[in-house]
C-alpha cells in the first residue's frame, strides 16, 4: 500500500524547481500591489489563497489566488479596480459575491479577490472574506503534521480520477477545502478510506468540537445546507456547512471507489481516464444503446457552460420520459460534448394526448371533444380516468433533444 502512494506522489507532487517558480511569481506579483498601493496611498494586505498557500497544489497546477484585504466595503470600491488595472494588464472582471479580477501571469491563471481585513470570522458577510481565516487555520494544522500535505495530495488525486473532485456545480463534489479538513479529522487518506468502508449518510464531522452532539449541530443549522449526505462544521464558522455541495452521487461515488480500492489495491483507480465521447461510443456500443451527441459551443469557461447543460439535459431527460423515450444515460464530455445513451431512438408514431379528468365541468368537456374529434389520430376516449386522444409525434428522440438544446450548440 506504502509503495502504491509513493509511486502516486511521483506523479502529483511539485518539485522543487516547480515550487521555486511558483515562490518567485507569487512573491513578484505581491511586491507590484504592495509598491502600487503605496503609490496611490491605500490600505492595503496581500494574501496568496488556495491549495499554494499551504503546499497542497498539485504539480502542474498553475493557478494563483489572491484575497486583497481592504478596510472597509467603501475602500473596495473606491480602490480596487483602480488598483489593478494600474499594477496589471489583460484582466477581465468576474461577476462573484463580489466583482473580481482574472486573468494570465506569466503562464499563471490568476485570480484577485477583495476582502475586509476583519480581526474575526463571524464578523464577515461575504464568504471571501472568511477565506483569510480558513487559510491561516489550515497552515497552522500542516505546519503541526506537514506528512498531512502528501495525503491531501492523494485525496485529491483520488478524487478528480474519479470525477467527484471540485465543489462547482457541474460536478457537486468534494471542494479543496473539506479535503483538507477531512485529512485533518482524519490524520491520513488511508484512515479516511478505512472509515468510508463502513460509512452510511449522514456523516457529521465537528473537527474543533462546537457543538455538544449531533443533534445540537442538526438543530442550528439552516436546513437547505444540510439536505447532503456529508455535514462538516466549518472550524472557522460553526454554523457554516463546508462540505453542502457534496452530493448523494459524489458520495456514493467515493464510498464505491473507498471499497473498491481496499479490496484491490488497484493503483489504476489514481488514474485520471477523462470522459471523452471516444469512450462515451464504446460504451453505447457495448451496452446496444443508441447513442444521441451534439458540439457545444466554444466558451470562456467550460466549467460554467457544463454546470448549465448538465441542469439543461436533467429538464430534457424528465420530458423524453413524458414523450415515452428511454433515457440510460446523459451528461457532458470534457471535449464538449453533451450526449444522452437511449434505449430507442424511436417509439411508436402515436401517443397520448391527456386532457382534464372525465368528470370534469361539463363546458371543459365539451371543449376537449369539440377540439379533439378532428385534430387527432382517433377519437376521444377514456384512460386513467382522464380524456384521451391519440396524436402523430413530431419527431425522434433526436429532433427533440435539439430543439431542447439549441441555445447551447
Amino acid at each position: 500500500m506504502k509503495n502504491i502512494f509513493l509511486k502516486v506522489l511521483e506523479n502529483i507532487k511539485p518539485n522543487s524547481q516547480e515550487n521555486k517558480f511558483f515562490n518567485e511569481v507569487s512573491n513578484k506579483i505581491i511586491k507590484i500591489l504592495t509598491k502600487n498601493a503605496k503609490e496611490l496611498g491605500i490600505d492595503i494586505e496581500t494574501v496568496l489563497g488556495g491549495s499554494a498557500s499551504r503546499g497542497t497544489n498539485m504539480k502542474g497546477n498553475h493557478d494563483l489566488d489572491f484575497f486583497i484585504r481592504f478596510n472597509s466595503e467603501k475602500d473596495i470600491d473606491n480602490y480596487y479596480k483602480l488598483l489593478i488595472t494600474k499594477s496589471f494588464d489583460g484582466f477581465k472582471i468576474v461577476h462573484g459575491t463580489r466583482e473580481y479580477f482574472k486573468g494570465f501571469i506569466e503562464g499563471f491563471k490568476i485570480e484577485f479577490v477583495p476582502s475586509i481585513r476583519y480581526d474575526s470570522p463571524d464578523k464577515a458577510t461575504n464568504s471571501a472574506d472568511i477565506s483569510f481565516f480558513h487559510i491561516n487555520y489550515l497552515k497552522k494544522h500542516f505546519l503541526k503534521n506537514p506528512q498531512l500535505k502528501d495525503d491531501v495530495l492523494l485525496l485529491k488525486q483520488f478524487l478528480k480520477a474519479n470525477d467527484i473532485y471540485g465543489a462547482e456545480s457541474a460536478r457537486c463534489g468534494f471542494s479543496g477545502y473539506v479535503c483538507e479538513l477531512l485529512i485533518i479529522y482524519f490524520k491520513g487518506f488511508y484512515n479516511l478510506l478505512e472509515y468510508f468502508e463502513n460509512a452510511k449518510p449522514k456523516i457529521i464531522i465537528d473537527i474543533e468540537k462546537h457543538y455538544k452532539n449531533p443533534q445540537d449541530i442538526i438543530e442550528t443549522f439552516n436546513k437547505n445546507k444540510i439536505t447532503g449526505p456529508l455535514l462538516v462544521v466549518d472550524p472557522q464558522l460553526p454554523e457554516r456547512n463546508a462540505a453542502s455541495c457534496v452530493s448523494s452521487d459524489s458520495f456514493s461515488q467515493f464510498v464505491f471507489k473507498s471499497r473498491l480500492f481496499l479490496r484491490t489495491h488497484n493503483p489504476k483507480l489514481f488514474n485520471i481516464r477523462g470522459l471523452k465521447l471516444e469512450l462515451i461510443i464504446e460504451r453505447s456500443e457495448r451496452r446496444g444503446t443508441k447513442l444521441i451527441s451534439f458540439k457545444l459551443k466554444e466558451s470562456d469557461d467550460f466549467d460554467i457552460l457544463k454546470a448549465k447543460v448538465l441542469r439543461k439535459l436533467g429538464q430534457i431527460e424528465k420530458s423524453l420520459d413524458k414523450e415515452g423515450f428511454k433515457v440510460y444515460s446523459y451528461g457532458v464530455t470534457d471535449d464538449s460534448y453533451a450526449y444522452f445513451e437511449m434505449e430507442s431512438i424511436k417509439v411508436s408514431n402515436a401517443k397520448k394526448h391527456f386532457g382534464p379528468y372525465v368528470w370534469c365541468e361539463p363546458n371543459n368537456f365539451t371543449e376537449f371533444i369539440n377540439k379533439w374529434n378532428s385534430k387527432g389520430i382517433s377519437k376521444p376516449y377514456v384512460f386513467e380516468n382522464k380524456l384521451v386522444v391519440d396524436v402523430l409525434r413530431t419527431g425522434d428522440a433526436k429532433d427533440f433533444i435539439k430543439k431542447m438544446i439549441v441555445d447551447y450548440l
